[in-house]
């Protein structure tokens, strides 16, 4: 009996209702016993029992049913209750939760309507104020733009009217420098003429002297020639072919000479009649250069004035050197005739 008893305290039964509909059941186990079971002791007798005792337990065993039955269908009843109860809940908790999402949504419509109405008023607002902005602007750059055009065109006034000073100073500049062009060409023509008339002026004195120098020394040689007819009267005619001869010689010589004065005379006409052309050419150079002087800078006039004067220094320099020429050329017939004169002066002595 302890033994079964000890078993009966160990082992518990624990039920608890964990959902709707059902019945959880949570069986804890004794810990495993080392006794032995104890043997199971032999039952007594049963009694014999009468009909009344038969009639009363039927009947304690139909009230126990009976008993049963109303336990279990107040456990129905009670479960159904909560059922139902649960269900009413879960309708109401259902009704609210929809009542306040509803509430909520509309809430959130009114919120997102007011939102809306107010931010599209904002913008209404901030459009409004932009386009004052930009017509405030817009009128603000007209202004500034007709302001800059006034001053461009005060500008492009003040401009024009310091071009055409400028211009009129320029002009000025431009007749000053042609007057001064003009003094300094006129200066480089009579420096020009000058030189020319100092050449011819050389050429002239060197052609008297040379023509004057040709005289004396046929001067000279007509008297040595005469000197000589007077010393050799008596000579044969042999001295006097001889004499003739010479005198033919001398002809040939003095028509040489006479040939050689007109080359060089061609020779000064030419080299007049060059420079003369390069003169012409350099007026022709001269009056171009005047014409663009009138359309160019103060830079081009200046180099066209050097170039006059490196052609004024060519011309004199080769004016230079023609004359040069000629002086050597009138310096080689004087020692041609020294040479000549030399020789029959070796002649006559050795046939005297």
């Amino acid at each position: 009996m302890s033994s079964n008893a000890a078993d009966k305290e160990s082992t518990e039964i624990r039920c608890e209702e964990k959902s709707r509909g059902g019945m959880c059941y949570e069986v804890i186990l004794a810990e495993p016993s080392a006794d032995k079971p104890a043997t199971a002791l032999t039952s007594p007798r049963p009694k014999s029992m009468t009909a009344e005792e038969i009639s009363q337990k039927l009947m304690q065993a139909e009230e126990r049913r009976k008993s049963v039955e109303a336990s279990r269908l107040a456990s129905v009843g009670e479960r159904m209750t909560r059922l139902e109860e649960a269900s009413r809940k879960r309708e109401q908790s259902t009704a609210d939760f929809i009542s306040a999402t509803q509430t909520a949504l509309e809430d959130k419509l009114d919120t997102t309507s007011n939102n809306r109405e107010a931010y599209l008023n904002g913008l209404r607002a901030k459009i409004s104020d932009h386009l004052n902005n930009v017509d405030g602007v817009r009128k603000q750059l007209e202004t500034q733009t007709n302001e800059l055009r006034q001053t461009i065109q005060d500008k492009l006034r003040s401009a024009e009217e310091n071009r055409i000073e400028n211009m009129g100073k320029m002009l000025e500049k431009l007749k000053d420098h042609e007057e001064y062009a003009q003094k300094v060409r006129l200066g480089h023509e009579e420096a020009i003429r000058q030189l020319e008339e100092r050449i011819q002026a050389k050429l002239v004195v060197a052609e008297a002297k040379r023509e004057t120098e040709i005289m004396k020394k046929l001067e000279t040689l007509r008297e040595h020639s005469n000197k000589i007819s007077e010393a050799q009267e008596l000579v044969s005619k042999k001295n006097e072919e001889i004499m003739k001869q010479r005198e033919q010689e001398v002809a040939a010589k003095e028509e040489r000479l006479r040939k050689i004065s007109e080359e060089k005379e061609a020779k000064r006409l030419e080299i007049l009649k060059i420079t003369t052309e390069k003169l012409e050419l350099a007026q022709v150079n001269r009056s171009k250069e005047e014409e663009e002087l009138k359309k160019k800078t103060a830079e081009r006039l200046e180099q066209k004035l050097e170039i006059a004067d490196k052609n004024r220094m060519e011309l004199a320099e080769r004016a230079k050197k023609a004359k040069e020429e000629s002086d050597r050329r009138a310096e080689l017939v004087r020692a041609n005739k020294e040479r000549l004169m030399a020789a029959e002066k070796h002649d006559t002595a050795s046939s005297g």
